[in-house]
């Protein structure tokens, strides 16, 4: 509000104007009441664009509102340019009872009679100040009201922001589970096909050499179709074999270690009633035997962990892949806690445990929003 173009406009007008009453129409050549008008000026401005503090900005206001009565007395101008720009800046203090008792003194210079010709000018002072006061509230409150919408479209544009970002994680995610559901179908389906046809058509073939075997010894003339009809089979069993390699996914390898985690988590919460939201993104790289058996521990710890110290109701587990590292971490809606001992096994397991795989854990929490832990695990080197 003190920076206002209009309202800058208008304390450079009654500026402009004291001087022009001072020294064109009172042909005051003081040295004094030019360093005098100089000193009230370079105060204002200060005020304006360096007092930040509330404490220099009210020494500020205080020094002016002393000086400017006696600068009038000694060198004559309108009471009411003086305090033209002390007024504006009054109405900028956020204590209002401050702002109102600054606001009483300034009316009663402007209506003294020590400042005005008269009961006349005095009164005309007076209504000019109040009609003054009147639209510098009104502006604060304008002002106030514009800064208090800056402030809530700038949080709805974070929250916007935070939506899409989320949403933007959320479509991943999801993108990530229906690959690893569509992955897990046709592993489970290349498996239901390897065990039951092929099994059948393994069989089908022993069975049709027994035949084929006793027929031999028989002379019976049923061999030579056993025959061909075996290796028609196995012709068939060898095409079944390709089609199950053909559909069982490459990739599902890189998950076999995630899905026992996630294995985990659904056993936990059928056993213990607490609800447990596990999450898998899509990795194009796989753990090693070592580090799955250390992660899937330090699952079993936090989620002991959380039942048993947090008291939680809901645990969301997130399991990431980036380029060079694998991050798995752990948020419980538990009673949490201001300060993390690591005294007990159950931590100081997760701790060397992470280590072992040259892990780095991070472990977050307060009282009454829940327990987070970070677990970050780098890709193993091929050598």
């Amino acid at each position: 509000m003190r920076r206002s173009k209009e309202l800058l406009l208008i304390r450079y007008i009654a500026i402009f104007i004291l001087v022009f009453q001072l020294f064109v129409i009172g042909q005051n050549k003081s040295v004094l009441s030019v360093v005098s008008i100089l000193l009230l000026i370079i105060n204002n401005h200060l005020r304006m664009f360096y007092f930040k503090k509330d404490w220099t900005y009210i020494l500020s206001l205080i020094l002016e509102i002393i000086a400017i009565p006696l600068i009038q007395i000694n060198f004559g101008g309108s009471i009411i340019f003086y305090l033209i720009g002390v007024s504006i800046d009054i109405f900028t203090l956020k204590n209002k009872n401050l702002k109102y008792i600054f606001a009483g003194f300034i009316l009663g210079i402007s209506t003294s009679k020590s400042f005005s010709s008269g009961i006349e000018e005095s009164f005309i002072y007076f209504v000019l100040m109040s009609i003054f006061f009147m639209l510098l509230n009104y502006i604060s409150k304008l002002y106030i009201t514009k800064k208090e919408a800056q402030k809530l479209y700038d949080k709805l544009k974070v929250s916007e922001e935070k939506l899409i970002y989320a949403n933007n994680e959320l479509e991943g995610y999801l993108h990530s589970i229906e690959e690893v559901t569509l992955l897990k179908e046709r592993n489970r389906i290349s498996r239901e096909i390897h065990d039951s046809v092929g099994h059948a058509l393994s069989t089908a073939m022993i069975q049709l050499s027994a035949m084929e075997a006793i027929a031999a010894k028989e002379g019976s003339s049923i061999r030579p179709m056993a025959n061909n009809l075996r290796n028609f089979i196995n012709e068939s069993f060898q095409d079944v074999k390709k089609a199950v390699r053909e559909l069982k996914p490459d990739e599902y390898d890189n998950y076999q270690g995630l899905l026992r985690i996630q294995e985990v988590c659904k056993n936990f919460e059928k056993m213990s009633g607490i609800e447990v939201k596990s999450i898998i993104s899509k990795g194009e790289w796989s753990l090693s035997s070592k580090q799955i058996n250390h992660i899937y521990r330090i699952t079993q710890e936090v989620l002991s962990n959380s039942l048993r110290h947090g008291k939680a109701t809901l645990i969301k587990v997130i399991m990431n892949f980036t380029d060079d590292e694998f991050v798995i971490s752990f948020n419980d809606n538990g009673i949490g806690t201001d300060e993390i001992k690591e005294i007990g096994v159950g931590l100081k397991s997760i701790r060397e445990r992470t280590e072992e795989i040259n892990g780095i854990v991070d472990m977050k929490s307060s009282k009454g929003k829940g327990f987070f832990i970070k677990v970050i695990v780098p890709k193993e080197v091929e050598v």
